[in-house]
């Protein structure tokens, strides 16, 4: 297997290293907090099961509005895993400047990162005809909110646990199915002077 997409290389060190070395660290809350390369992969494929139950295709758009965080890294890599295009919404955006890059990118899920990146999304969904989820990973706040379109990343993860045990397989035949020729991301640029 050529070694040409970034799936391809998670499968790869997580098969290399396993639970033996890590391959993330976050400072959550002042505490450290370190995950495997089994970790790493996991988490993505389950989460690449859950964006599948819900319905992300090939060429889907999956936008990420906030900061570097794994929950960015895994969500972005099951997409990738699906042949999705990753494009990323800088967090300070407002809810027209999000709107924008939601239209224009034409995405249809959306990971974002907490309560103040999700009020802005629940502001402008009702223009955005096609977005079909709402991911946050950061609960706070959003306990309350009942909107069918909103769905936390555990839940999604657990989704796809359950959607694993009926397509067993499907993420590494995905993974093996990817071409370094695929589109990948849409980067923007700031936008700092106008339109992005």
């Amino acid at each position: 297997m050529a070694m040409d997409t970034l799936p391809k290389f998670l499968k790869q060190n997580y098969e290399r290293y396993g639970d033996k070395r890590i391959a993330i660290r976050e400072k959550d809350r002042g505490i450290w907090r370190s995950y495997t390369w089994t970790d790493y992969y996991e988490k993505t494929k389950y989460f690449f099961y859950g964006l599948v139950s819900l319905g992300f295709q090939h060429g889907d758009k999956f936008a990420i509005l906030g900061d570097t965080k794994p929950e960015v890294l895994w969500g972005e890599l099951a997409a990738l895993t699906r042949k999705g295009i990753v494009t990323a919404i800088f967090s300070d955006c407002t809810p027209i400047e999000v709107k924008f890059y939601m239209e224009h990118s034409e995405a249809k899920f959306v990971l974002a990162q907490d309560q103040e990146q999700v009020d802005k999304l629940l502001a402008i969904k009702d223009d955005l005809a096609g977005l079909k989820k709402i991911i946050y990973w950061d609960p706070k706040g959003l306990w309350f909110y009942d909107d069918s379109i909103l769905i936390g990343f555990d839940e999604v993860l657990q989704l796809g646990r359950q959607y694993e045990r009926k397509h067993p397989g499907l993420f590494e035949q995905e993974i093996e199915n990817g071409n370094g020729e695929d589109l990948m991301v849409l980067l923007y640029t700031s936008g700092t002077t106008g339109t992005p």
